[in-house]
């Protein structure tokens, strides 16, 4: 058994179509998948016939965007009703605030003499095509035009706080999109942890009013080897009677260090999400 339950498509900022994600997942022998896209479930629609097919075993999922206390903090959502109404909505709404900051960073590029690219809004537009605009779609489309060499540099000389073509979000609030997800029957995980890079206390302070709103679950393992971060949140994960689960992020091939499915065990002192799941996982 092999599962990957953070991953992204070319329905938001993957470079993967549904599709292509599903036989890369085959050909890595990845058993069960979520397709988590940023704000939207188009991507596991569009996989699910697919993959039912070839015999990968698809849970519904998302990755949700929301503010905790003037930090942007990721929200994974597992296993939940794809027609529940008030998830639905309320992933809309955030896509919409993506639309918003997307046209004001855009806003921001054109004022700047030192970010010359010819036909900006339409790069930009033809890149995100039927997906949901994200700075990923920035940093690749600067890239893509020479001025970085890579997304990190995209992020350090023009999109993160301070830099030239930043734009805050609004996102909605942390129970907000906590409920939307458990409200549907899904299960609320926080998503990567350590990428915020909160001081101990700090994260003790979201994960306690996390729970607060009902969620269940912090991804423990999101890296191919083991490491202090597993140990460290898989420690979290007990203390504070969370469930673990197991995610790459992976988003796109060229980004050789993160590949679908490339994930450490996970430690035995947890209690899986999949434990959580309304169907057992596939063991094939």
């Amino acid at each position: 058994m092999k599962v990957d339950f953070h991953c992204h498509t070319t329905a938001s900022d993957g470079g993967l179509s549904p599709y292509e994600i599903i036989d890369l997942a085959i050909k890595y022998e990845v058993t069960t998948l979520a397709i988590t896209d940023h704000d939207t479930t188009q991507g596991y629609e569009q996989a699910l016939d697919y993959a039912t097919e070839k015999g990968v075993q698809l849970i519904s999922g998302v990755e949700a965007s929301c503010q905790w206390n003037g930090h942007t903090i990721h929200i994974v959502g597992l296993d939940f009703d794809l027609q529940n109404a008030n998830l639905q909505s309320g992933l809309a709404e955030i896509r919409a605030m993506r639309k918003q900051r997307a046209q004001a960073i855009l806003a921001k590029m054109h004022d700047k003499p030192h970010i010359k690219i010819e036909n900006l809004d339409e790069k930009l537009w033809k890149l995100v095509g039927e997906g949901v605009v994200g700075r990923g779609h920035f940093a690749q489309l600067l890239q893509q035009e020479g001025l970085v060499k890579n997304a990190q540099q995209a992020f350090e000389r023009y999109l993160k706080k301070g830099k030239a073509a930043y734009v805050a979000s609004e996102w909605p609030e942390l129970d907000s999109v906590v409920k939307w997800i458990t409200e549907a029957g899904g299960v609320a995980v926080i998503a990567h942890p350590a990428i915020y890079k909160f001081t101990s206390n700090k994260l003790n302070r979201l994960i306690h009013d996390f729970k607060e709103a009902g969620g269940q679950a912090i991804e423990v393992v999101n890296q191919p080897r083991h490491c202090s971060d597993i140990t460290g949140m898989a420690q979290r994960a007990v203390t504070h009677e969370l469930y673990a689960s197991i995610g790459s992020d992976f988003h796109r091939l060229e980004h050789t260090w993160r590949g679908l499915g490339w994930l450490a065990p996970m430690p035995q002192n947890v209690k899986p999400v999949w434990a959580l799941f309304k169907e057992p996982l596939n063991q094939a």
